[in-house]
């Protein structure tokens, strides 16, 4: 009886806290890598936009972002060579995805 009272106070604490866990699992989200390289294979910087926005520049020191899982288009410009765009899915934690884009020049 002991244990059944226990475990039945433990339960009505635990769902009385739900509202309170992070909205944002990390079952929903995924970490992807992008490398940019020119045609020699030199990493290049570059502009990141995913599904039409604006994220940030990639370089070689921070090429991991975090995203939603699931479709998305990116889209890679640098300075003198053509964008790259691709629709991808982010399979979300715990896998590590690997996109190496090589531009081509204009």
């Amino acid at each position: 009886m002991k244990t059944f009272l226990t475990t039945a106070i433990l339960t009505v604490l635990l769902v009385g806290c739900a509202d309170t866990w992070p909205v944002i699992s990390k079952s929903n989200t995924g970490n992807l890598e992008l490398n940019v390289y020119d045609p020699e294979g030199e990493y290049l910087n570059a502009e990141l936009y995913l599904d039409g926005i604006f994220i940030g520049n990639l370089t070689g020191y921070k090429p991991i972002i975090y995203t939603k899982r699931g479709e998305l288009v990116v889209r890679v410009e640098a300075t003198g060579f053509k964008p790259y765009e691709k629709t991808i899915t982010v399979l979300g934690e715990p896998n590590h995805q690997v996109l190496n884009i090589s531009l081509e020049k204009e």
